[in-house]
């Protein structure tokens, strides 16, 4: 053996010492040395020195005269492969740092310990990496997962048992987790989430595995159930509200009332778009028992597909009623009363079907008053 170092290289020339190698073909060993050629093969650095092994490599001629191969070079089984142009150790070292960064990143840090190597080499070791056999999973999840949001998405199936990833499928097609259930019969619990195209693949692929919801799912499917409930009656959750919050003895407060003011009351209002809430409710119910999908009631009613799947979730339009607020106004609402009748005001105003705002005209002056009589202007 043989060391030639130079100021930014180390190159360590040997040879193999074994005076037989075995044909990889019939297996039989031979001594019959046909000639030599020189193996150069990275290696792991030598004091931050790029280090390479230069072997004096032999070929042999075949003992075995049935076998087809007649000549064959040495192979170095603990040290490189066949046609390999690094040793097993560097191949090793390059292959978890490709792990754990990738090409670009992975080849500056191989670059910077003396270890250089391409992007694209580094991403081939990776996926050369053999991994640990693992038993047949029984518990398993399933989700959607995006390549690119928005456009193309797949689906990931974890062993919730082990906490590992199990598959990434190249869509989230029913026929396509479908296959892969077939493939694997060891499944018996699959949790998943409230997609019906994941409900379609496990009715095809594993009919007699157990569907579960995740926790996450679970509560919050809870939550949108308990939500529609509170919806129907926010009203009377807002005046027990109410009642909680007053201390005992308290006198109950009337309602502000708003002074001088034309036009549909506030509680007309409120009826009108109830009325028109509920009609709209009637037209979306008798058009879903038809068979029509949400996606085509919603421009029908002039409504997002949301909404109409909201509505017939919760089983009837949401009532949006606020309980009475004190006012800003309420302390000095008796003087203005009685300087109003003194003074013979006349007043004449307008109320918006869209606004909670009271446009009230005194003399020559326009003053605006908001929900509950507030003084705006």
């Amino acid at each position: 053996m043989q060391i030639l170092p130079t100021s930014d290289r180390v190159t360590i020339v040997a040879h193999a010492t074994t005076a037989r190698s075995a044909c990889p073909s019939c297996g039989v060993a031979s001594p019959r040395v046909h000639s030599y050629y020189v193996r150069t093969l990275a290696d792991l650095p030598w004091q931050g020195r790029v280090a390479a092994l230069q072997i004096r490599a032999r070929r042999f001629r075949c003992a075995n005269a049935d076998c087809q191969r007649q000549v064959f070079a040495e192979r170095l089984p603990e040290m490189a492969g066949p046609w390999a142009r690094r040793s097993e150790r560097l191949a090793e070292a390059q292959r978890h740092i490709g792990l754990a960064l990738g090409g670009a990143a992975g080849t500056r840090l191989a670059t910077r310990l003396a270890m250089p190597v391409s992007g694209p080499t580094l991403l081939r070791l990776v996926a050369t990496t053999k991994l640990p056999a693992s038993p047949p999973p029984r518990v398993i999840g399933i989700d959607e997962w995006a390549w690119r949001r928005g456009l193309n998405y797949g689906t990931i199936v974890c062993d919730l048992e082990r906490q590992q990833t199990v598959e990434l499928l190249p869509d989230r097609n029913a026929e396509t987790v479908a296959t892969w259930l077939r493939q694997h019969p060891s499944v018996e619990v699959i949790a998943r989430d409230r997609s019906s195209v994941f409900g379609r693949a496990i009715r095809e692929g594993a009919p007699d595995a157990t569907e579960v919801a995740d926790r996450w799912h679970l509560l919050h499917n809870l939550g949108d159930a308990l939500w529609a409930a509170i919806g129907r009656h926010r009203g009377a959750v807002a005046a027990a509200l109410t009642v909680v919050d007053t201390p005992p003895g308290t006198p109950a407060q009337e309602a502000p009332r708003v002074i001088g003011t034309t036009g549909p009351t506030l509680d007309a209002l409120r009826r009108q778009r109830s009325d028109e809430r509920q009609a709209r409710y009637t037209a979306m119910r008798r058009l879903h028992e038809e068979s029509v999908p949400a996606r085509l009631i919603a421009p029908a009613l002039g409504m997002s597909q949301r909404t109409v799947e909201r509505w017939l979730t919760a089983g009837g339009a949401p009532e949006h009623r606020r309980p009475p607020v004190a006012s800003m106004l309420d302390p000095f609402r008796r003087f203005l009363e009685q300087r109003w009748a003194a003074d013979g005001l006349t007043a004449s105003g307008y109320r918006g079907l869209g606004s909670e705002i009271d446009y009230v005209k005194v003399g020559d002056e326009l003053q605006m008053f908001g929900r509950g009589g507030d003084y705006l202007v």
